[in-house]
């Protein structure tokens, strides 16, 4: 259970599809880390967009409850004390907004209004999809800040920077690929989501496997629990989960593992018209370290160590995301195999 629940208000002007999404997304992708969402209208429509309930519910995502609201129920006494406003809509952005207890911090993380899309059902859905993809990848950056270390000053920046990111500049996505995605691929995922935060860099690391034993190894938990690094939503699972349009654009695609290097990968959606870079950055495994349970342990230990210098190597070299979507692959190539041979 979360130590502090964080409440966060989304606001357009008529509160049926920007701040409607933006109320489901982190009200399903945020609850685990301690978000529970609201959304409101200046001027309310009175009823919520059919599309954005489609959109939401060809995602999983629960539209129990949803409804297109005043923002007045939030400004009265007795109402939901707020963490967070955003703003979602430029009219919205340039109206004035009550006064809200306990002054929360305030951003705009305008879009572009899918409801305003002109023509057929396909292109409202695709306009609606769009906003779907944008909000949603400003709320799992938003989610995965440190709350609890960041000074509100540096809070501050941090959300008001997530809103000038659509889903074309999001994160730079990495994907780490082993064959059982339960020692290695995991580690390295786990450190390299790690120090992104840490640092503040937006690159979000997913890990799969081409065989997944469906579980993780106990001494891989074990090492990155010590490290500090929460393990409850790490899970073994198949690459196949990136490579429909619904995945997440891939910058990036690492085999840290002999067998998984071998092996013909699928199709990964880029984002672009070209293929992610791919690089093989192999390890021994250190399931196959002797000296017992022991013998494990510094196996696992060394090898999350190992790991994590070169997440951080990584980092320094991508500080500049448009190195992997504007510069030749080979010379990224390159910068990558000299990474690999340090």
């Amino acid at each position: 259970m979360p130590d502090k629940i964080y409440n966060v208000l989304f606001i357009c002007t008529g509160n049926s599809s920007r701040s409607i999404l933006a109320e489901a997304l982190m009200n399903s992708i945020g609850a685990s880390k301690g978000f529970r969402a609201y959304s409101a209208g200046s001027q309310p429509r009175g009823e919520v967009h059919p599309m954005a309930l489609r959109t939401l519910s060809d995602h999983g995502i629960p539209v129990d409850g949803l409804r297109s609201k005043s923002w007045d129920e939030f400004a009265r006494p007795g109402a939901p004390e707020m963490d967070f406003v955003f703003t979602v809509c430029d009219q919205a952005a340039g109206e004035v907004c009550p006064v809200w207890p306990g002054q929360p911090m305030t951003a705009h993380w305008g879009m572009p209004d899918p409801a305003a899309v002109d023509g057929s059902v396909d292109a409202q859905a695709k306009a609606f999809l769009n906003t779907f993809v944008t909000v949603k990848r400003r709320i799992e950056l938003m989610i995965a800040l440190p709350m609890a270390s960041l000074a509100r000053l540096s809070l501050q920046r941090q959300i008001e920077r997530i809103g000038t990111r659509d889903s074309s500049s999001a994160a730079m996505n990495v994907l780490i690929l082993c064959t059982h995605n339960s020692a290695r691929s995991v580690l390295a995922e786990c450190m390299l989501n790690h120090w992104a935060r840490r640092l503040g860099r937006d690159v979000r690391a997913f890990s799969a496997g081409s065989a997944p034993s469906g579980r993780v190894n106990p001494f891989a938990l074990e090492a990155l629990q010590k490290a500090g690094i929460d393990t409850r939503e790490v899970r073994s699972k198949g690459w196949d989960e990136f490579t429909s349009p619904d995945a997440p654009p891939l910058s990036l695609v690492i085999t840290v593992c002999d067998s998984a290097a071998a092996e013909p990968c699928p199709v990964f959606w880029s984002g672009s018209d070209r293929q992610p870079v791919r690089v093989h950055w192999g390890y021994p495994d250190p399931s196959n370290a002797e000296g017992g349970d022991e013998g494990k342990r510094r196996a696992f230990e060394l090898t999350r160590q190992a790991l994590g210098y070169r997440m951080l190597q990584l980092l320094d070299l991508i500080e500049v995301p448009e190195l992997f979507t504007h510069a030749e692959p080979e010379l990224v190539q390159d910068a990558l195999a000299r990474i690999g041979a340090s």
